[in-house]
């Protein structure tokens, strides 16, 4: 019974990954009006379910096991873990805020390890805090520059017209390849400690995660896709595809090195970046301020409810 309670805990967090999460690859490509919403979070669920069976069995490792020691995450434990995640996850999608998955379940893990007064591994969760505060900073950098070098380039050439042109082929191609990366860094985020707690082989769990991923992006994923696409800043096909080259290249490299990072935090840096590049005034301050705010939270309010849901149940049985 706790086996199958954790899978379907494990998949409930993959679809809620997936209606959160879907905005970091196409919310762009829903900003800059290319194609209907529900065509893009087909290709988006489609090609992170890719990632997760490809890759995702790198980032899921250091999640499920390198935090706490895998020896400590009983069956009930692991579900605890996945609950306490599942619940801020679930409420920051309600109300549309794109907030990190990889944040909640790291916090969610961090708060168990506390409850139950076990050793933490402080070294990689260092490594993994630090990797956090990098990549929105780095993404921000990279799409910066690159947008401006791009708009320079094309315009000394007399080719931003044709380039616009086939701007939408290509901002279609690359929200793909941020999607293949979403995928295979984030389905750790909801399979670790299904594979931590040994109840499911690393390439089956990925699968199962990357199918959840999936329904979640088709289902839901337009609610915070359109936060992304149309509340920071106006959106080009041109800034897209400056926006998805930087978040995707950023998240692929940490990927490579089995570290869990935010794509939220990339894309979001990156949109970000462009829209400084083009004009300081058309970005949105404010809602950049709510989703920082969300970014701080979410690690503590996950490690709260699992650190909580922990004594409930320890009192209860």
């Amino acid at each position: 019974m706790l086996s199958t309670a954790i899978i379907i805990c494990s998949i409930i967090y993959a679809v809620s990954i997936g209606a959160n999460d879907a905005a970091n690859s196409f919310g762009d490509w829903i900003g800059a009006r290319i194609g209907k919403p529900i065509y893009g979070m087909f290709l988006c669920g489609g090609f992170a379910l890719l990632g997760a069976f490809l890759e995702g069995g790198k980032v899921s490792k250091t999640i499920g096991s390198g935090i706490i020691d895998s020896s400590y995450l009983t069956l009930t434990v692991a579900i605890i873990g996945i609950a306490g995640a599942i619940l801020w996850v679930i409420l920051a999608t309600y109300f549309g805020m794109p907030i990190s998955t990889t944040h909640s379940i790291v916090g969610g893990i961090a708060g168990l390890g506390l409850a139950m007064g076990v050793s933490i591994n402080w070294t990689v969760l260092k490594k993994i805090v630090v990797c956090w505060l990098f990549t929105p900073t780095a993404s921000f950098i990279m799409a910066f520059l690159v947008y401006g070098f791009l708009i320079k380039f094309l315009t000394k050439l007399k080719v931003y017209d044709k380039f616009e042109k086939i701007s939408g082929v290509l901002l279609t191609l690359t929200s793909c390849y941020v999607a293949y990366t979403w995928g295979a860094n984030d389905v750790g985020n909801s399979v670790a400690l299904v594979i931590g707690s040994g109840v499911l082989s690393v390439k089956t769990a990925c699968v199962i995660g990357g199918l959840g991923i999936f329904v979640g992006a088709v289902l839901f994923g337009w609610k915070v896709s359109q936060t992304i696409g149309f509340e920071i800043t106006r959106i080009t096909p041109v800034m897209g595809i400056c926006s998805d080259i930087s978040t995707a290249l950023i998240i692929h490299f940490f990927t490579q090195f089995k570290i869990p990072v935010s794509t939220t935090h990339a894309l979001v840096g990156a949109v970000f970046g462009i829209g400084f590049a083009q004009n300081r005034k058309l970005v949105n301050l404010k809602i950049g301020r709510d989703i920082a705010t969300a970014w701080i939270v979410t690690p503590i309010v996950s490690g709260v409810i699992s650190f909580c849901l922990y004594y409930v149940v320890k009192f209860l049985f």
